[in-house]
């Protein structure tokens, strides 16, 4: 039971299904390095992708946007 102040929760007993989720949980891989190679390597991937050039389609597209939106924007 948990106690708080002056009501008292009972707790329920996980179910196995519960306790293989929480010993998975546990056994996560403690190892700081893992984690910053994993951030370098989408750094680098997100660096490749943001110097890509915008693809022609999506140019024609804005300056479709923006032929319109001056058309209704007087001036």
């Amino acid at each position: 039971m948990v106690e708080d102040g002056n009501k008292t929760a009972k707790t329920a007993k996980p179910n196995a299904k519960t306790e293989k989720k929480i010993e998975k949980m546990n056994h996560a891989p403690n190892q700081p390095e893992i984690y910053d190679l994993i951030g370098q390597r989408l750094r680098n991937f997100y660096d490749e992708v943001a110097q890509q050039p915008v693809p022609d389609r999506f140019v024609e597209l804005l300056n479709q946007l923006e032929a319109k939106s001056s058309q209704k924007k007087p001036q």
